[in-house]
């Protein structure tokens, strides 16, 4: 994984950690420490394109692997390119200050790069909760996936993913795609 800091007028600097880009149209080889015996599939709703589906899918597998590898899930970003090519970077702030300054980076970046849309994963508001929102010129998605994970054993328990009927409010992701802001 490389590093990107970037740093500010004011001699602040805001970290955005980036992966190698990942291919959404080819399958990658299961990680050797996922549960098996398990569809990790999420059901998809029908007016959703299949690269959103494969988006989604990969971001909820990166979350599984982190988990049973760290034990934790950091926060997440998601860059999809009309190529079928996805860029992954992990997100880092200190302070309110620093959290504005990466939101208008990650619509800087999306704008720039021309990415066909953006996925943000988080950890929700409460334990055992993963919530991925995602957006696209002229649509938003959102899906949730509850979990138990055993930190004793390092292993999930239950894995249970499922979309939003109503798509989740997200700031990190406001105005991505909207010419007017």
């Amino acid at each position: 994984m490389v590093g990107r800091r970037k740093r500010r007028d004011d001699g602040s600097s805001i970290s955005l950690q980036q992966s190698s880009p990942v291919s959404v149209m080819s399958p990658e080889a299961p990680s050797p420490n996922v549960s098996v015996g398990t569809d990790h599939r999420i059901p998809f709703p029908s007016p959703f394109t299949d690269t959103i589906k494969k988006v989604f899918e990969k971001a909820v597998d990166r979350a599984r692997n982190e988990l049973l590898s760290s034990g934790k899930i950091g926060l997440a970003v998601f860059f999809v390119y009309a190529n079928g090519m996805m860029n992954v970077g992990r997100l880092f702030f200190k302070d309110k200050l620093h959290e504005e300054l990466l939101k208008r980076r990650i619509r800087e970046k999306a704008l720039a790069e021309n990415a066909s849309a953006v996925l943000l994963l988080t950890e929700g508001g409460r334990p055992g909760t993963i919530l991925l929102s995602g957006t696209a010129p002229g649509m938003r998605v959102s899906a949730c996936v509850d979990y138990v994970f055993d930190k004793n054993t390092k292993a999930i328990t239950s894995w249970e993913p499922h979309w939003l009927d109503n798509p989740l409010k997200n700031a990190f992701l406001d105005g991505i795609f909207d010419t007017t802001s």
